[in-house]
């Protein structure tokens, strides 16, 4: 008798720890689920910042803590070195953070050959670019993030102060602004010219990998890939200065000879443009190559 109450409270035992076990493993599979979900989440809405440098020691620092101190922390930042010959790797490495990846390339290719290697090593779903020189503001990711979500655009831009010494100018003014505010953004570019910088723009990776930047303009690229881009995409604007810009004695912005030649080659490409549109587009880059010769 004393052997089966035995038993039977043996067999209880094992019953109500097995319970136990199995509500522990169904415990476990809820946590490794929900923390699986939580990083499918993050990398879904993960932006990867894209930083090409070439011999930017001296600046290349000030561009990596302007993201690092973004109030948006899922984030990486691939930097491609465009076979830099100065300290710049050594700058680069004495900032420790697992969200910073380095890439040197092995010749010098150029800014937009970088971006496009940067486009597809990015794991995030939205693409945000930054030259090496300049600096984003602490909610520049954020508050475009935010809007291009609500606004269901696939583009995002915003306005940047370009600073030269003691001059500043924000782009796009507001002349601009009160055109974006009609829609007509492609026209205007077409027309006057370029407003949306590639510090600024925010962008889905499916679309920009789509397209890329085109490897042979030494000049205007962004300029280029929006006329190729708009057409095609929904795109929205925060009004908001979000990225400080700086010019440097050095920068491609002044070769003449390069926005001639860059010039010359948007002249030779075909665009899916009305006729109003190509004879506005024509006029603005001949007005380009009368200036600069």
């Amino acid at each position: 008798m004393e052997y089966m109450k035995e038993k039977k409270k043996i067999i209880q035992n094992i019953g109500r720890n097995l319970i136990k076990f199995i509500f522990c493993l169904l415990f476990l599979n809820i946590v490794f689920n929900l923390k699986k979900q939580i990083l499918n989440d993050q990398n879904n809405l993960m932006i990867s910042i894209i930083i090409p440098t070439y011999n930017r020691e001296k600046f290349i620092a000030n561009a990596i803590k302007s993201c690092l101190s973004q109030t948006y922390e899922y984030i990486e930042i691939i930097i491609i070195d465009d076979f830099s010959t100065d300290n710049t790797k050594k700058v680069i490495e004495k900032i420790k953070d697992k969200r910073i990846k380095y890439i040197k390339l092995l010749n010098h290719k150029g800014a937009s050959y970088s971006r496009n290697i940067g486009i597809k090593k990015a794991k995030g779903n939205y693409i945000s670019f930054l030259d090496s020189d300049d600096a984003f503001l602490p909610e520049k990711l954020e508050n475009q993030l935010n809007n291009l979500i609500i606004k269901k655009s696939d583009l995002d831009f915003c306005k940047v102060i370009r600073i030269s010494g003691d001059h500043k100018e924000v782009f796009p003014n507001e002349t601009q602004v009160n055109i974006i505010r009609t829609g007509n953004i492609l026209d205007e570019l077409l027309t006057n010219g370029n407003f949306i910088s590639t510090q600024t723009i925010l962008v889905k990776k499916l679309y920009i990998e789509k397209y890329l930047f085109d490897e042979d303009m030494p000049r205007l690229q962004d300029y280029e890939l929006l006329i190729r881009m708009l057409p095609s995409i929904k795109i929205s604007f925060t009004d908001q200065i979000l990225v400080n810009s700086y010019l440097k004695p050095d920068s491609i912005s002044n070769s003449r000879q390069k926005i001639i030649k860059a010039a010359k080659l948007l002249l030779k490409k075909k665009y899916s443009l009305n006729l109003e549109q190509k004879k506005n587009f024509t006029e603005f880059l001949n007005k380009i190559l009368y200036a600069n010769t």
